[in-house]
């Protein structure tokens, strides 16, 4: 393949790969590429060899897409679309459209609403939350004001309840008996002290009974031991009584029998109920007397009735009014059988006895200090009764409050969650330079448009230069307060054509040709496709502005897809003379290894240089097509033989109709007319990846049958192609 000369004209399909290598060259002045980062590459120059890790020594200026999508920028969505040009300019109305996007959301992404929508969202958000919160406290005001009737009522409000919910250290939960209880408390009147229940001298008298209980049970007499009497106690109580009664009336008969009594045994009953055994039970007697007493004292102590007591403790008061009747109870029943224990002995005056029963007056004395501990309460309500009613309303406010005390909390936690995120909305996070805040993205967004309306000026020239490339004024530059504005016959130009877009790209890529920076006679210039979506219309006027514009370059490369721009390169440089530096023609060819597609810079083919069509190189590729048996050796037909197709049925149908229409009027066999449609039509699509492995044999057959078609349909036609080809070698 021959050197690059000072022009050079590569030629390639769409895809083949030209804005690859455009990208190449673009990344020779710094060494890298963001695309490809691995990139490797070796430069042959006059001044030495160069890679990917020194510097080329040369300015280059490249014209191709990412030149266009880097300094070409619309703010679209207003009623003046504003265009941007430059790539300094470029960057700046990125940024700002990056800013406005924060702002105001990215519509390319779901749920991105934008920083203003969400700050508003939030605020409403906010409100609602306060106001939820506002009505905890107006319903929880209304329910403490019914339910605290008399004291505090008839001023409680919102703020009241706020206030009191700030001195609420925790939540206080009442049960539903003591709310009833403080109910009850609030509507209650006054009601007189209670006299408590009073025992006197009780627990002493109890113990010094128990003490001579003691003393008078280990007592005893001297008497002669009459065995009747002593196995027989009421015989004895009996007969002592009647001894008592014949000395008392000073019978000698015997009161029973009326028979004189034996004087032996009047002795022998005074020698058993003598003077000692008669003060024993005089003693007995004293001490049962001191236990009646007791029991009497006992007996009048009774408790009042709970209807006395305040409605609230006359249930505790009850309980225990019951209580201390149990333990009355029992205390008597206990002092009842130690009274009996005494009067036992009576008939046991000469054997000492012990104290079995005794008598305990702890839990009756226990029951007493719990009845007055109730009375204590009641009177304790009573001293201080407007007090009680204000702490019943505190507790009962504090209750009320604490039922609402967690959601109220939850909405504390949310209104401040909120707060904090608007205010980052807002002013921006200040531990977090790159989170500013929506005044200052404002500030930001100013502040750039005022740098683009500061810069590029050159409407003049831009009109000047755009006319010449298009062919035409239509469109003209004015200048705007961000940029550009673009107007299509004094009236603002909304839509603009791909084709528009990219002569307005390649007129300030020329433009800029001129900078300071770049010095054009020794500069390198590659540029890619200028004329991409131009119509037929400008190609003329687009192919002299380009010559113009890059003819005292120091090296120059041309890129394109397009044949009719083709042929005009060809024509101007085959015309230029040999002291201009030279020219040569390239042509991208693509093919398949391993699976990979590979693009390869090859001479450009003889055909594409030598004659006015491209049809005639498509006749050519197709008619010298043998494949290998690979999928990558025919990846690329299906796409040849439909150009191929179309234009030859362009001279042979030179109507409206579709292709399947045109194909189907021809005279050659339906089979293989269907076929050829098929094949054409459904795998000139394909890119290349996931082919079916029959497309080998399909493209052999339909190759086959596309050339007979044209042979049979029109021969003398197809024979002048076949000599062309023999002849191009």
């Amino acid at each position: 393949m021959p050197e690059f000369k000072r022009f050079n004209l590569i030629y390639g399909w769409n895809g083949s790969g030209k804005t690859t290598l455009s990208q190449l060259f673009a990344s020779f002045e710094t060494n890298k590429s963001e695309i490809y980062p691995e990139l490797e590459y070796k430069i042959q120059t006059d001044e030495g060899d160069f890679t990917q890790k020194t510097i080329f020594n040369k300015k280059i200026r490249v014209f191709n897409q990412d030149y266009i999508s880097e300094n070409i920028e619309i703010l679209s969505g207003k009623a003046k679309p504003i265009f941007i040009l430059g790539k300094e300019n470029k960057k700046l109305a990125d940024a700002i459209k990056q800013d406005e996007k924060i702002l105001y959301g990215d519509q390319d992404k779901k749920g991105d609403i934008g920083k203003i929508k969400e700050l508003e969202q939030k605020n409403k958000e906010l409100e609602r939350k306060k106001k939820e919160n506002g009505k905890y406290f107006t319903d929880v005001a209304r329910i403490i004001s019914n339910n605290t009737s008399g004291v505090t009522a008839r001023n409680y409000r919102k703020n009241n309840a706020e206030k009191a919910f700030l001195r609420l250290k925790s939540k206080q939960i009442l049960s539903k008996e003591e709310i009833n209880k403080f109910s009850v408390t609030l509507k209650q009147q006054e009601n007189p002290i209670l006299n408590e229940l009073s025992i006197g001298d009780i627990n002493e008298n109890v113990n010094a009974i128990i003490h001579d209980a003691e003393l008078l049970l280990q007592s005893t007499v001297e008497t002669v031991i009459i065995e009747r009497l002593k196995e027989n106690p009421d015989i004895s109580k009996w007969v002592e009584q009647g001894i008592t009664l014949h000395t008392a009336k000073k019978s000698s008969n015997c009161e029973y029998c009326n028979q004189p009594m034996p004087q032996k045994r009047i002795s022998e009953l005074l020698a058993y109920f003598n003077d000692a055994d008669k003060k024993l039970k005089d003693d007995i007697d004293v001490l049962t007397e001191k236990i009646e007493q007791l029991c009497g004292t006992i007996k009048t102590l009774n408790v009042l009735d709970k209807a006395n007591l305040y409605t609230e403790l006359q249930n505790d008061y009850f309980l225990k009014a019951e209580i201390f009747t149990k333990c009355k109870t029992e205390l008597l029943e206990n002092i009842s059988i130690f009274r009996e224990q005494i009067e036992n002995k009576r008939t046991n005056t000469a054997t000492p006895l012990e104290l079995v029963v005794n008598i305990s007056t702890k839990s009756f004395i226990s029951a007493v200090k719990k009845v007055n501990n109730e009375i204590l309460k009641h009177n304790k309500k009573t001293n201080n009764f407007t007090q009680a009613k204000e702490v019943v309303t505190t507790k009962l406010e504090n209750h009320y409050l604490s039922e609402i005390s967690d959601d109220v909390k939850c909405l504390e936690v949310e209104i401040k969650k909120l707060q904090h995120e608007i205010s980052l909305l807002e002013k921006g996070n200040p531990k977090d330079s790159a989170n500013i805040g929506i005044a200052q993205i404002q500030q930001r967004i100013i502040d750039n448009k005022n740098k683009i309306s500061n810069s590029g000026r050159a409407c003049e020239e831009i009109n000047n230069q755009l006319m010449t490339f298009l062919g035409r004024d239509e469109l003209t530059f004015e200048i705007a307060d961000e940029g550009y504005i673009i107007k299509r016959k004094d009236k603002i130009a909304k839509n603009l054509s791909e084709g528009e877009k990219t002569a307005i790209a390649f007129v300030y890529f020329t433009i800029h040709l001129k900078d300071q920076d770049f010095n054009l006679k020794d500069g390198i210039v590659v540029i890619d496709d200028p004329i991409s979506s131009l119509d037929a219309n400008s190609l003329f006027q687009a192919f002299a502005f380009l010559k113009n514009a890059v003819k005292d370059s120091a090296q120059i490369f041309i890129l394109t897809h397009n044949f009719d721009f083709l042929k005009l390169l060809l024509n101007w440089l085959k015309g230029s003379p040999k002291r201009d530096g030279g020219k040569e023609y390239y042509m991208i060819k693509n093919q398949y290894v391993e699976g990979n597609r590979i693009a390869t810079l090859d001479v450009m083919d003889k055909l594409l240089k030598e004659y006015e069509s491209e049809y005639q190189y498509l006749f050519k590729v197709i008619y010298n097509f043998e494949s290998d048996g690979t999928i990558e050796s025919v990846y690329h037909i299906p796409n040849l033989a439909r150009k191929l197709l179309e234009s030859f049925l362009m001279m042979m149908v030179p109507n409206s109709d579709g292709l399947y229409n045109k194909i189907k009027s021809l005279d050659f066999d339906e089979n293989k007319k269907t076929a050829i449609y098929k094949f054409t039509n459904d795998q000139s699509h394909i890119t290349g990846k996931g082919f079916d492995p029959s497309l080998v044999q399909e493209s052999q057959n339909n190759v086959k049958y596309l050339m007979e078609m044209m042979e049979s349909v029109f021969p003398e036609h197809y024979e002048i192609l076949k000599k062309m080809v023999s002849e191009s070698g």
